[in-house]
Order: C-alpha cells, then structure tokens, then sequence
C-alpha cells in the first residue's frame, strides 16, 4: 500500500515538472527554513528545498521537500553541587525521543506584484509525508521504532522582495495539513486497526529564489 502511494505521487509529481518544462522560460531553485507547530509532536525548526520551473513572470511550479527533526528527553534532578564559583547538577535520563518528519509535496508559487521589486505570495502544495519515530526507554531497557505515512497539503500567504537580477528573498505563513498512520495488529474480533499522528499546524518560512538558466 505504501509503495503504491509512492509512485503514484512520484508519476504526478514527475509529470507535473516535465510538462511545465515544454514552455517554461527558467529554472527556479529554492531553499528555505522555518518553524512549525505540529499537533501531536513537540515544535521546531525545519529546511526545505525546491526544484521547478518558471511558467511566467507570475507562476512557478515544481517538487519540494522538507526536513523537519526534533530529539528531546525525560530527565530527573538527583543531585546538586556547588564548588567555590562553580554550579553542577546531576541527571538521570528516563526517556529519549526522536521525531524525523519529511513530506515530499509538489508546488505552485503566485505572485501579485505590488511595485516594482516587490509584492505578495500565494502557495499550495500537494504531497506525501513520512514520519519516523524513535522512542528509547532506559528504564525498561526498550528501544522503538516506528514509521508513518500519509497525503499532506500546505497553502501559504506572503510577500517576495528581489533582491537582485535572479534572486527573490520570500517570506510567508503557512498551514500545514497532514494526518500520518501506521498499521498495527488486528484486535481481538480481527477488526483492523491503525496508529495515527495528526502533524497538521501553523509555520513560518523564509527562503530564496534562485533564477537557474
């Protein structure tokens, strides 16, 4: 079922981009990071890229990914120390956690130029996420891995200012929706049953826009 999730959004995707590439007038490389705040997982920063083609002077198209990564751990006070100038504290870890998360999307930039250099943005994405989440408990000497996926979709507001003859610097808000799953065993009366993180959220992103000829 993943597999076939896979390459059907890697022929759209794929055919989107070569498409586009038969009156496109430019390549268009773009990178980016921001910050997002998913539901079921702690916050944090993430980077992304995007690779596409420039339809004209106001749509671009193309395929982008992100990477947004979070380790953090349960820890407990023992001890306390003071020395002379010198403070220390003794901890215990009890938990550690580890959250990768990496939608590959397809994308459509609009721009409504405002003035010469400058103006507004408007983003959609369309993709599939992946999630891998590692769990080591200590205590119980246990470590867990377990992976999700599922469709994600992004749309994002804001503005674009050229900083230079192929360069656009970007910034904008963005609402992310994505609800990944797993497959886990059946219960007792042999229903189906699946483990679900909803990562849906609201981001801010800053990039640039290179102009590849």
């Amino acid at each position: 079922m993943i597999s076939k999730h896979i390459r059907s959004m890697t022929a759209v995707l794929t055919f989107l981009l070569i498409s586009s590439a038969a009156f496109a007038q430019r390549g268009m490389l773009g990178i980016h990071a921001g910050f997002i705040k998913p539901n079921d997982i702690k916050s944090g920063l993430s980077i992304g890229g995007t690779w596409g083609t420039s339809v004209d002077e106001a749509v671009d198209i193309g395929i982008g990914f992100d990477v947004f990564h979070r380790s953090y751990q349960e820890e407990t006070q023992v001890a306390k120390y003071t020395s002379d100038d010198i403070k220390s504290e003794t901890i215990v870890t009890e938990l550690e956690y580890s959250r990768t998360v990496i939608p590959i999307m397809g994308e459509i930039n609009v721009k409504v130029p405002m003035g010469r250099y400058m103006g507004y943005m408007l983003r959609g994405n369309l993709g599939y996420a992946f999630l891998w989440s590692k769990e080591k408990n200590y205590e119980e000497g246990t470590n867990e891995t377990r992976n999700f996926n599922g469709w994600c979709w992004q749309a994002g507001a804001g503005i674009y200012y050229e900083i230079g003859s192929r360069s656009t610097l970007t910034g904008d808000v963005f609402y992310n929706n994505s609800k990944v799953s797993r497959k886990v065993e059946n219960t007792t009366a042999g229903l189906p049953m699946s483990e679900r993180v909803d990562l849906s959220g609201f981001g801010v992103r800053l990039g640039v826009l290179l102009e590849v000829r």
